[in-house]
């Protein structure tokens, strides 16, 4: 039973080096990622300016994404009715009353995201992305190319969990070019380790195998060791180490370690809730509702382990404490022991034989203490 016991603690270990081991691959990846998406915004604003004959110095902020007229224009389908000519399911350009970028740029920049959005068709969530900003900030355009909700408040890569980063890696064909991986083909490295997230956090056990958890951590390593331009960035690599530690057989894992996964599970459950609220079916309602559910006991499970560690290291605290006084006191004791046996070596020899032997009352009463 101890047996059994002891290998369920190590399970549960596992699935905690996992977690993790998310963390790791975000402050590997997340610096990264500002930095293309800072490129591609470059990029866009100067290949259109460039194309429209604009001036540097143009600019907008008045332009949102429902209303907003793209610059391409619908062609007929078969039954008569009008479709994007870029394959986006229900695109604005076939609708009436959109209104067109006063100043030229929003609908091409609108274009540009529909255009490099990987997924066929063409699927970008608008939902997470703010028009107003598409001409001042990068990553406003970026979190278009992530297929999951909850994002809309992330102002960077470095706000943004590693799911959200990896969406953006394989659905933005921009980041393409800059990753060595072939990240369309089914199975890529990349997509794998986008799985791994669910199958940790939505663990009702929280338990892994040695061998499932190393294989998770071993993936996570090869997408940082990618090898077009993250092998060569030196935080992608400290990340890399710090993930290989994690496979050591002593690693230590710290409380913070604890609340960082129960952080990141808290947020994994309100981003559940709010695809809940926005459930299209009652289907998917039901879904929804019962991962929440799952999610909650995921969390109270977690926390009571957390707060177990927590009491068994205040308790080590407290027993360490005792073992220092205890220390502290012997110690006092040994030195007044040392000043008896010092006073009694001074004591004459010739006096020592004629007279009875006298020793100083304090010193006396010290080592009655002692007994």
């Amino acid at each position: 039973m101890a047996h059994q016991l002891q290998l369920e603690k190590e399970k549960y270990r596992q699935w905690v080096k996992a977690g993790l081991g998310l963390g790791y691959l975000k402050e590997g990846l997340a610096p990264f990622c500002n930095d293309i998406a800072d490129l591609q915004h470059k990029d866009i604003l100067q290949n259109i300016r460039s194309t429209k004959s604009l001036p540097s110095t143009v600019t907008c902020g008045g332009c949102q994404v429902e209303t907003l007229k793209p610059d391409h224009k619908p062609v007929p389908g078969n039954a008569g009715n009008k479709v994007c000519p870029l394959g986006q399911v229900k695109c604005s350009c076939c609708f009436k009353g959109k209104i067109a970028c006063p100043n030229n740029i929003c609908g091409a920049i609108y274009d540009f995201i529909v255009q490099h959005h990987a997924s066929t068709p063409p699927a970008p969530n608008w939902k997470n992305s703010d028009a107003l900003q598409w001409v001042t900030d990068p990553w406003s355009i970026c979190k278009c190319f992530i297929n999951a909700p909850g994002y809309e408040q992330k102002q960077s890569a470095g706000e943004t969990d590693c799911t959200g980063l990896l969406h953006l890696m394989i659905n933005n064909q921009y980041f393409h070019s800059h990753i060595g991986c072939d990240v369309t083909v089914t199975n890529n490295i990349f997509t794998k380790v986008r799985h791994y997230r669910n199958a940790i956090f939505h663990s009702s056990s929280m338990e892994l195998e040695e061998s499932e958890a190393n294989t998770y951590l071993d993936d996570m390593i090869a997408v940082l060791q990618d090898g077009k331009e993250l092998l060569h960035r030196s935080d992608a690599q400290i990340a890399v180490k710090k993930l290989q530690d994690l496979k050591k057989k002593d690693y230590i894992i710290t409380t913070e370690g604890f609340e960082d996964i129960l952080g990141q599970i808290k947020e994994e459950m309100s981003k559940v809730l709010k695809s809940t609220e926005n459930a299209a079916t009652k289907d998917e309602y039901e879904d929804l509702k019962n991962k929440l559910s799952e999610g909650k006991v995921e969390t109270e499970k977690l926390e009571n382990k957390l707060a177990d560690l927590k009491k068994q290291i205040s308790e080590e605290k407290k027993g360490q404490l005792e073992a220092e006084k205890e220390h502290a006191d012997l110690k006092k004791k040994f030195t007044i022991l040392e000043t008896i046996m010092e006073e009694q070596k001074e004591v004459k020899c010739f006096s020592y034989c004629l007279f009875p032997l006298k020793i100083p009352v304090h010193v006396l009463h010290s080592a009655m203490v002692l007994r």
